[in-house]
């Protein structure tokens, strides 16, 4: 185990590097490795390392207080890296992971509401409030060149057992595609960092692009697409990383949904026992992420890495069926759990309650066997961690309703709730230990500094999505996040080197689709800059405005007594949203007249 004294003594000698000007040229002559661990659908405020901060210091939220314990290594990581208060990313998974892989903004890249299924008519079909999805990237994320028809050649697909095989080429409509639904290419980061010579490891949730829903179906014909595959986005090795977006089963008894068919069943886990001992799916994807990172090290200690760890957890099921973790419980009866005791703050402890807090000890348990590991393969002086959430904690039912206090709602909506996300980076002798950065960053950021921080000049040409897939034209790939490093490093608090505050956009022309009625789950369209929030409802073409410094939990609507802040917020996002080509939602019906950009709303 690494231990405080331990980790600190590594950071020794970065200490002094800092003072006299940190810079990753700085470090070894090998490029660093990099490791990204993002946690699904995690509430801001799921932890106890307090995000929330008022006049410059830390305030522990109610919801802080009630993981006390429970997130030892996420508070050993902000101890020696830097915690960001103002992280970002979308309101939903497959945007946010888009756009990570991207760089690109969710209006650009059209990917604006989750993927699964191939040509998923649903997606479009699913309206509210008298309006209907644009044809948005239901397809999802392609590699560059992928065509809208064509032949795949997956290097896997799932038998009933679990167990990985190659399918005949040959084989009828075996390895066929049709897309018949829009899609987006792109040239990943991950490709990038293959190029120039780093082995990279998907780990876990992928939900890039549609797919069959057949793998673990051994005599099934159903079409894929290449996005459905990490492999073919520069990965090395994926582990247990297809388009589904979510475990059927947490439990290795069930075979982690593989037991009977399953769409949502997790591929590739068979080996190891992990069926007969029962390990609970964030456990199994450890050890196999532990012993990839093991065999690596041993074959080529001299190479990089790049580490994807996209954990399932800590996203539904939560009930005690699917997701009640033996290892962590005393018993099944909630009431009887001694190890998971009633916080008795005042919210509710339930089932689903406890489950959901084993869930997040369960990932935490995850990051310290990792950090661990690191060390002992001393890798860790030279190695950029990085954690992060993908979306809002789900905030629909029972106690979750407060998943991300004081932030207002939650995954799928418009506000804080939603959108902000616990961000912690640490990089010894590069990152200060114990600092706080205020400075907003948003899920595309990660895209160009993760290049910048492993020395890879950005490509001079990116992928683009050819003429027939969108009824306007070609889509080309832009790069729109700005990278945070210098900020990382020391070397300046904001993002722009002149100091300007910078506008985020998010962009949602879709109805989530989760049972939940009323305007702050769909369609919207939301931009930040500063201390000013705009939200523009699309149903009504109504405003919302917020002063976030002084009102995080959004209660405070000020577009009537600041017309004149609206009024440049509007513009802006107008703006913004024609430069990205965004699709606007249609009314009445899908072949409809678009929603107005908020600027002629």
């Amino acid at each position: 185990m690494v231990t405080r004294r331990g980790f600190l003594g590594m950071l020794g000698a970065g200490v002094g590097a800092l003072a006299a000007g940190p810079g990753w040229a700085a470090g070894p002559a090998r490029r660093p490795n990099i490791v990204l661990f993002l946690v699904d659908d995690m509430g801001w405020q799921d932890t106890s390392v307090p995000f929330y901060y008022q006049d410059g210091k830390a305030v522990k939220t109610r919801l802080n207080r009630r993981y006390e314990g429970r997130t030892p290594n996420m508070e050993r990581l902000a101890r020696y890296g830097m915690v960001f208060t103002d992280a970002y990313a979308c309101a939903v998974c497959s945007p946010s992971r888009c756009s990570l892989m991207s760089g690109m903004n969710a209006a650009r890249h059209r990917v604006t509401d989750w993927t699964l299924g191939v040509d998923q008519q649903s997606r479009f079909g699913a309206h509210g409030e008298g309006l209907y999805p644009p044809r948005w990237s239901a397809n999802g994320l392609q590699p560059p060149g992928t065509q809208a028809r064509g032949v795949c050649q997956p290097p896997w697909r799932t038998g009933p057992d679990g167990k990985f095989f190659q399918p005949a080429l040959d084989a009828p409509g075996g390895n066929a595609y049709d897309m018949k639904m829009p899609f987006t290419n792109a040239l990943t980061f991950p490709q990038l960092l293959h190029d120039v010579g780093y082995h990279t490891i998907h780990v876990g949730k992928a939900h890039w692009g549609s797919g069959s829903g057949q793998y673990n179906k051994r005599d099934s014909k159903a079409p894929t697409t290449p996005g459905a595959d990490p492999r073919q986005f520069g990965f090395d090795v994926n582990i247990a990383g297809c388009e589904v977006g979510g475990p059927q089963n947490y439990r290795g008894d069930a075979h982690y949904g593989n037991k009977q068919y399953s769409q949502f069943a997790t591929p590739g886990l068979d080996e190891n026992n992990y069926y007969e001992d029962n390990v609970f799916l964030t456990d199994a994807l450890t050890d196999m992420t532990l012993r990839e990172l093991e065999r690596h090290h041993a074959a080529d200690p001299d190479r990089p890495f790049y580490l994807y760890m996209a954990h399932y957890a800590i996203h539904a099921p939560l009930d005690n069926g699917r997701a009640w973790d033996a290892s962590r419980s005393d018993a099944q009866d909630v009431a009887q759990d001694k190890r998971n005791p009633n916080p008795k703050d005042g919210l509710k402890w339930d089932a689903m309650e406890r489950n959901y807090a084993t869930l997040i000890q369960g990932m935490d348990e995850s990051l310290g066997k990792l950090l661990d590991k690191l060390e002992a393969l001393g890798e860790a002086r030279n190695t950029l961690f990085i954690f992060m959430a993908d979306n809002g904690g789900l905030s629909v039912s029972g106690r979750l309703k407060a998943a991300n206090e004081p932030a207002r709602a939650g995954k799928g909506s418009c506000y804080e709730g939603g959108t902000r996300e616990p961000l912690i980076a640490v990089w010894p002798g590069k990152i200060a230990p114990g600092s706080v950065c205020h400075e907003p960053v948003i899920i595309e950021d990660f895209y160009p500094t993760i290049l910048q921080a492993a020395g890879v000049p950005r490509p001079a040409r990116l992928a683009v999505t050819p003429a027939g897939v969108y009824d306007d034209g070609p889509l080309e790939q832009v790069i729109d996040g700005e990278s945070f490093l210098p900020v990382l490093l020391g070397r300046r608090k904001t993002v722009r080197p002149n100091g300007d505050a910078r506008p985020l956009l998010w962009h949602y022309p879709n109805y989530w689709g989760e049972g939940i009625p009323g305007a702050e789950y769909h369609f919207f369209s939301a931009l930040r800059l500063g201390r000013w929030k705009l939200i523009y409802q699309h149903s009504d073409q109504s405003f919302e405005l917020y002063d976030l410094y002084t009102d995080i939990g959004e209660r405070n609507n000020l577009a009537g007594q600041r017309p004149d802040v609206v009024k440049r917020l509007r513009k802006e996002m107008g703006r913004l949203l024609r430069e990205r080509r965004a699709q606007m939602p249609r009314r009445g019906s899908p072949d409809g007249a678009p929603v107005p950009f908020p600027d002629e709303a």
